[in-house]
């Protein structure tokens, strides 16, 4: 049987912690005082509160030192719009009378294309589906649903959006455009867009309701016309002026380019999301 240790008795701790007095050790007065932390203006802490906001603003940079591009910091001016200012481009892009730069300003955005961009994905991909089961049902057959369609539509929106305007900058710099400006070009291809969220809405044409497919056909191919129109209109408009800035050859063979892709944007738009080839179904 093991034998249980006995806690020492008070004196032992006492030995323990002997300090010999020849050695010039003080441990000073027995008792124990806190510290005030409040500094002389109410703060609390010991650091004082000019140097607290100095310390808290270390790593940010000064107001006046250029932000870099690889920050969220430097692309927030770019979303700096109200629901007002997006509603009213949005406006003048289906009625396009006016110039659009004279509507936007100094202020050209980004937020208004990523968000149209985005209602054109989740428009397309909606109506481009229903409308397909519509045709389906009244053919007699199943519809089959096609997952690829709201990465296509994605692919296409964003890709169209953002990349293209980026291709026509980079040519226009090269051409020594003076009024080149990559933030404008996809403000006006991303403004340009709005026509196809209802132009995806009148694709689900109730004629089929009464079987006319012929006719629903040609509604479909009507407003992706109309779409095609629209959006091309606006485009030529505002950016005649820029292209103008180059050689007038250079200026006539962007301008064309400029046409050719809204035409071909639309004819993918109608041949990808609107166009139905049902079979019959033997099960």
């Amino acid at each position: 049987m093991s034998a249980h240790t006995q806690p020492p008795a008070d004196h032992d701790f006492e030995s323990l912690i002997e300090v010999d007095n020849d050695a010039g050790v003080d441990l000073g007065e027995p008792d124990l005082e806190f510290h005030d932390f409040h500094s002389a203006d109410g703060v609390q802490g010991k650091i004082p509160g000019e140097e607290n906001r100095r310390f808290l603003e270390r790593g940010a940079p000064p107001s006046d030192r250029p932000v870099s591009i690889w920050t969220v910091r430097y692309y927030q001016k770019y979303f700096n719009v109200e629901t007002a200012d997006v509603v009213k481009r949005c406006a003048a892009a289906l009625y396009p009378k006016s110039y659009f730069v004279e509507i936007v300003g100094d202020n050209p955005d980004l937020y208004g294309p990523f968000w149209i961009a985005s209602t054109v994905v989740i428009v397309l991909t909606f109506s481009s589906t229903l409308a397909g089961a519509a045709a389906s049902h009244l053919a007699g057959v199943r519809y089959e649903y096609k997952f690829g369609l709201l990465s296509a539509a994605a692919a296409l929106m964003y890709g169209y959006t953002f990349v293209v305007p980026l291709v026509l900058w980079a040519v226009l710099k090269y051409y020594k455009s003076e009024h080149a400006n990559v933030l404008e070009c996809v403000t006006l291809y991303g403004y340009a867009n709005t026509i196809w969220v209802p132009v995806s809405l009148v694709s689900i044409s109730p004629i089929e309701i009464f079987d006319f497919p012929t006719i629903s056909n040609v509604v479909r191919w009507l407003s992706a016309a109309v779409g095609c129109a629209v959006s091309t209109t606006f485009l030529v408009r505002n950016l005649y002026p820029v292209l103008n800035s180059t050689e007038a050859r250079t200026s006539r063979i962007l301008l064309v380019a400029v046409v050719a892709a809204q035409l071909a944007f639309a004819l993918v738009v109608k041949i990808v999301f609107f166009a139905y080839s049902i079979e019959d179904d033997d099960d």
